[in-house]
């Protein structure tokens, strides 16, 4: 059976999560020469699950822990594969390959997610999907790359590297996270969904940094600016932007969800352009234009 189109606060809610994620970068990227990346993310998680735990426990202590096993383990795929591995695993490609490759590999997700969709949760898209779907994708690569210059693919790009494979699984990771989330949804509350995704990143990624056996220097505490960076990473693109996402996302197929995403391209253009003064070429003009479009025929 298709599904049927959802109501418009389903994907403007989603829309809304893409663009708060775009605010990210400006933040994280200076402040990573501060922080080790791994421990940032680890204080993301931890200061999100302190501040949901509380509100969960004494407003729906009864439903906190009557998960399902189909849903511990949604929860599970969420945080450990989506929060924690997969921003791992697509750091760790850098080492490897181009970035500009695993960036351009990241673009498979929403081929994925529409895959495990049909597969898991029985979504099958209307005809219009996979004209518009297509559309948004190819929009989408050249919104990344405006100069539509693919050179870097030809640089003895190795398909068995090990760059390679971290990119994809990544790409993989993120493309469960969005259906199991869904899944996790079904009969969950988005801010009970929200916490559990965190709570396993924050398990996940606690084992990391004991792995690494590098842990933060007291060096780290005095730096001010670290820590209002942190500070905002862990409540506008990380908490606020996910409760909205799974707000949006428990009204919304999983397969219209991957690529109304796509919409953050355009938030980190927009953003770019009025922070950090990189005005838009053309063809990322006309590009984000065409994914609007295309995303609104296919959330519609």
């Amino acid at each position: 059976m298709a599904f049927k189109t959802q109501s418009w606060t389903g994907p403007l809610l989603v829309a809304v999560a893409a663009f708060l994620w775009a605010t990210d970068a400006l933040i994280r990227y200076p402040a990573i020469e501060k922080v080790d990346p791994t421990f940032m993310v680890f204080v993301e998680h931890l200061l999100a699950v302190f501040i949901l735990f509380p509100w969960l426990y004494f407003k729906n202590r009864n439903e906190l822990f009557s998960l399902s096993p189909k849903e511990w383990f949604a929860a599970l795929i969420s945080g450990v594969g989506g929060s924690a591995i997969a921003t791992v695993f697509f750091t760790a490609s850098f080492l490897y390959i181009n970035p500009s490759v695993a960036v351009l590999l990241q673009k498979l997700q929403p081929v994925i997610v529409v895959l495990i969709a049909y597969l898991v949760l029985g979504e099958r898209p209307e005809k219009k999907f996979f004209l518009w779907g297509t559309v948004a994708l190819g929009a989408g690569v050249a919104l990344s790359f405006p100069d539509l210059d693919f050179r870097f693919l030809g640089s003895g790009v190795d398909l068995y590297s090990k760059g390679i494979q971290y990119a994809f699984g990544a790409a993989l990771l993120w493309a469960g996270a969005t259906v199991s989330g869904k899944v996790l949804l079904k009969n969950t509350t988005p801010t009970l969904a929200t916490f559990w995704r965190f709570f396993f990143g924050l398990i996940a990624l606690t084992v990391l940094l004991f792995l690494s056996g590098t842990p933060p220097t007291l060096s780290l505490f005095t730096h001010t600016t670290a820590w209002s960076s942190i500070l905002y990473l862990s409540l506008v693109p990380g908490l606020l932007a996910m409760l909205v996402y799974y707000n949006g996302l428990s009204g919304t197929p999983a397969s219209v969800t991957t690529f109304i995403e796509l919409i953050y391209p355009i938030g980190a253009v927009a953003l770019n352009t009025i922070f950090l003064h990189t005005p838009l070429v053309p063809v990322q003009t006309f590009a984000g234009f065409i994914l609007v479009c295309a995303v609104a025929m296919i959330s519609f």
